[in-house]
């Protein structure tokens, strides 16, 4: 009950205005935009108060990682709703650009931290309640490049948007759809793209269980026997690699269209400044070391890569012991962040 009643007071705040085939509410100090797309609908919001959206900016959008995570969550101590993933110092460049984030499809808009608590502890052994069906349906690389298009196709039809500069950033899962969607849309003007597996998801899992065997974290037996797992798990997607059928997790046409090996190669294709960012306790991440080496052989220098040493996956900075192990993780991600924006400043 108290989820809902929080939702039902950020809902009474709000307003709505239909124009045409779109409608746009205000939710906080957020511009929130629902357009037609396909068999349903695209929700996206805006970084910008009712009545902001009048001088034309540049163009920040981000591609969050995965999991069924609501585009909304509810401070605790105000009810005020903030954009879950979006990239904190955002809100320090709002002079500068207009940041937007997409919708997940099917999940609810708002919800508050005790949902998104509950979502990441089950996440070994998800409730069936928080993955619906449509967002099971949906959830797939190619879905979410096309949901991108329709919106940047949207948003750059707009008065308020500078169609010279349009940033494409992503984290995670974020990283492939970033990634394709430049790959796809010339009108994107620079990249940046973090904690991603240039190899794909599933070779950076069984990259991930390789590197526990040799860190001493598991036995080399042990680990040969979870490669051998994630290999045998793959056979098994492949033979239905379009079934988006699976009560809780990630159906077989998820993990399939997010371990494809053609992220280097869209990469490459690319013209346009392109930033990566990874920690290198993030194994399947490092992946992406050999960029330098595959741009400089084709002569290409639109390439910053940016390494955190010791950094795991969502940019916590891991604290070791006498033995090497960690006793000890501290969040950096505010300062990665940053990264984002200072290189945006001199590319």
């Amino acid at each position: 009950m108290k989820h809902l009643s929080i939702f039902m007071l950020i809902v009474a705040t709000t307003s709505t205005v239909a124009c045409g085939q779109y409608s746009q509410r205000f939710i906080g100090g957020y511009t929130v935009f629902s357009i037609p797309f396909e068999d349903d609908s695209i929700t996206f919001a805006v970084v910008a108060k009712q009545g902001e959206l009048t001088k034309p900016k540049p163009i920040f959008l981000f591609r969050q990682g995965s999991l069924p995570i609501p585009l909304f969550t509810t401070n605790p101590g105000s009810n005020r709703p903030s954009l879950t993933e979006l990239p904190i110092t955002c809100y320090d460049h709002e002079q500068d650009f207009y940041s937007i984030m997409i919708a997940k499809p099917g999940v609810p808009l708002i919800s508050n931290a005790a949902y998104l608590d509950t979502l990441f502890s089950t996440r070994s052994r998800p409730k069936p309640s928080m993955y619906p069906a449509v967002y099971q349906t949906h959830n797939y690389l190619d879905y979410y490049v096309r949901q991108t298009n329709v919106v940047l196709s949207f948003v750059l039809s707009q008065p308020w948007a500078d169609v010279k500069r349009v940033v494409v950033a992503g984290g995670s899962e974020g990283y492939f759809v970033a990634i394709k969607t430049a790959y796809t849309n010339p009108k994107v003007t620079h990249l940046i793209v973090s904690s991603g597996f240039l190899d794909g998801r599933q070779q950076g899992l069984i990259r991930q269980e390789r590197f526990r065997g040799l860190t001493g974290e598991i036995s080399q037996e042990d680990a040969q026997r979870n490669v051998e797992a994630r290999q045998n798990q793959w056979l098994e997607i492949c033979r239905d690699s379009l079934s988006s059928s699976a009560k809780v997790g990630d159906p077989p046409r998820t993990t399939y269209s997010f371990s494809h090996p053609y992220n280097k190669d869209y990469l490459l294709s690319l013209s346009i400044p392109i930033l990566v960012i990874y920690g290198t306790a993030d194994i399947a991440a490092t992946s992406n070391d050999i960029l330098p080496l595959e741009f400089a052989r084709r002569g290409k220098t639109n390439l910053t890569l940016k390494a955190y040493p010791d950094h795991d996956h969502t940019y916590h900075k891991l604290v070791y012991g006498a033995d090497r192990k960690v006793i000890n993780k501290i969040y950096n991600g505010v300062t990665v962040e940053k990264e984002y924006f200072q290189w945006l400043q001199t590319h």
